[in-house]
């Protein structure tokens, strides 16, 4: 089965290894935990990935982080999803309310579990909640977050895990025969399929998003940072 795999998916492997390296290292966005909350909020809307949602992300890098004005948790809980400057650069209340919405949680839990990073909370709450209580979380909790929001948070903290898009299920239904109508089961299925594989569900993630996409080797370094 592993062969299979590296044949079918042979031009993005290179690419797909170091979207694995990044969330595994919890280094997306330049280890940047806000651009991670905000990548996952603006995704939420099910937009496209490589087209529109890496580019805006892109921009509030621009707009907030490098200019100071939202560089944590705490920064970005305080702003409100009417603000101008957010619908610049996507006019969306809903995918600003749940950026705002998990930053605020996870500084909360920062301060109750007294640590002393945005990044050490993030990845503190991505390995000790699980798929399986997604919706009893605290983040699950906010409004608008759903399974893949939660899922791919905790892909990007270094949890080696899946989330059960529709990209992600129909790829796998069609190469390897697993068909699951539940999300949870879905994501316990990937666990089994990683396994048999011997590559990690978050390698397997991103060469599916990055073959249905049309991305070929060295192609993804002009989309992501």
């Amino acid at each position: 089965m592993r062969t299979i795999f590296e044949e079918r998916f042979e031009n993005v492997l290179d690419a797909a290894r170091e979207g694995e390296r990044r969330c595994l290292n919890a280094s997306r966005w330049g280890g940047e935990p806000v651009l991670m909350v905000v990548d996952a909020a603006l995704d939420s809307i099910g937009l496209s990935y490589f087209n529109i949602v890496v580019p805006r992300v892109k921009r509030f890098h621009e707009t907030f982080v490098k200019t100071g004005r939202i560089r944590s948790f705490d920064d970005l809980k305080n702003a409100t999803p009417d603000d101008p400057d957010l619908a610049r650069i996507l006019n969306n209340r809903r995918a600003w309310g749940v950026a705002i919405g998990v930053s605020g949680v996870l500084d909360n839990m920062r301060k109750d579990l007294g640590l002393r990073s945005d990044l050490e909370v993030l990845k503190n709450w991505a390995a000790k909640t699980s798929h399986t209580v997604w919706r009893h979380d605290p983040v699950g909790k906010v409004k608008g977050v759903g399974i893949n929001t939660f899922q791919y948070l905790r892909m990007q903290a270094g949890v080696d895990t899946s989330m059960p898009d529709k990209i992600i299920k129909r790829v796998i239904e069609r190469e390897f025969g697993v068909k699951v109508g539940d999300d949870l089961a879905f994501i316990e299925e990937m666990e089994r399929l990683s396994a048999r594989i011997g590559y990690s569900q978050i390698l397997i993630c991103w060469a599916i998003w990055l073959r249905e996409s049309g991305m070929g080797k060295g192609e993804w370094e002009k989309f992501s940072r």
